[in-house]
């Protein structure tokens, strides 16, 4: 398989607005990454609180 990189007089503008997109992404799964894992520590202390509760009956 060979890729042809050659964006001829349109470069200028291709290759800023790929890296641009390939920014955009990688921002956006990072923050995802960032708050699955708060959520997930919440929800773990919130569990331990409930089960803390119940435990006192």
């Amino acid at each position: 398989m060979h890729f042809d990189f050659d964006a001829g007089k349109y470069a200028v503008y291709v290759w800023p607005a790929f890296a641009v997109s390939a920014a955009a992404f990688a921002w956006m799964i990072a923050g995802s990454l960032l708050l699955s894992r708060r959520w997930k520590r919440e929800t773990e202390r919130l569990q331990a609180q409930l089960d803390a509760r119940d435990g006192a009956r």
